[in-house]
C-alpha cells in the first residue's frame, strides 16, 4: 500500500446477504424500535430462520438498484 493513500472505508452493508435486525439498525443509524416497526409493517424484506429475524440485505440493495435504475431513464 502506498503511503500517501488512504484505506478505503469498507460498509457494514458491503458483501453481507443478511444482517440481524439490530445490526442492520445500527448500520444504517436508525434506533432498532423505528426499524423493527419499519419491518413488522414490511417497509424492510425480513426473514425469520428458527427463532431468529434477519433484514435481506440483498433485496434492500436489488430494490435500491431498480430505484435508482428508474430514476436514471
Amino acid at each position: 500500500m502506498n503511503q500517501h493513500t488512504a484505506p478505503v472505508p469498507v460498509s457494514p452493508l458491503s458483501n453481507v446477504p443478511l444482517m440481524t435486525r439490530e445490526a442492520f439498525a445500527s448500520a444504517i443509524g436508525l434506533p432498532l424500535g423505528v426499524l423493527t416497526a419499519q419491518a413488522e409493517r414490511g417497509y424492510w424484506p425480513q426473514i425469520t430462520i428458527g427463532k431468529r429475524v434477519f433484514i435481506n440485505v440483498e433485496a434492500v440493495r436489488l430494490l435500491a438498484a431498480e430505484r435508482a435504475a428508474e430514476f436514471a431513464l
